[in-house]
């Protein structure tokens, strides 16, 4: 009776030891977020008449460039599917892409597309170009 019991906190203990190294492998900072500093200013909408161009960096981050060089970073909490080679829909209310926004994910194909999933947005993170010094 004791024996379960031991493999079973042997087991929670080895994955409890894991969980930190494998957390901090999947939420590492895409490479294109090298040259930019995290303010911690967080904005709940973006302006879409605003929005010059989105990227997904990777399963964990979005970058929003903005038409005059604002940048945004966006990391939705649990968007299976997110994918660099995927591409976003959502609608658009009162001109906003909003952390309530849920985004779609698409997964372009040869003859068509499939969707992957859908997911909702956290709030915008302001991000500061490095400075040439900094660098």
């Amino acid at each position: 009776m004791t024996y379960p019991r031991i493999a079973a906190a042997i087991v929670l203990a080895g994955l409890a030891a894991l969980a930190p190294a494998y957390a901090s492998e999947t939420k590492k900072d895409a490479p294109e977020l090298a040259g930019f500093v995290r303010t911690g200013q967080l904005e709940s909408c973006l302006s879409t008449t605003r929005l010059d161009s989105t990227k997904i960096l990777n399963g964990d981050q979005i970058l929003f460039r903005m038409k005059g060089g604002d940048t945004y970073l966006n990391e939705p909490d649990g968007c299976p599917g997110l994918s660099k080679f995927s591409a976003l829909s959502y609608e658009v209310h009162a001109n906003q892409i909003c952390n309530t926004t849920i985004v779609t994910l698409i997964e372009p194909a040869g003859t068509g597309a499939s969707v992957r999933g859908s997911c909702g947005l956290s709030k915008f993170e302001k991000l500061e170009k490095k400075s040439a010094s900094a660098e």
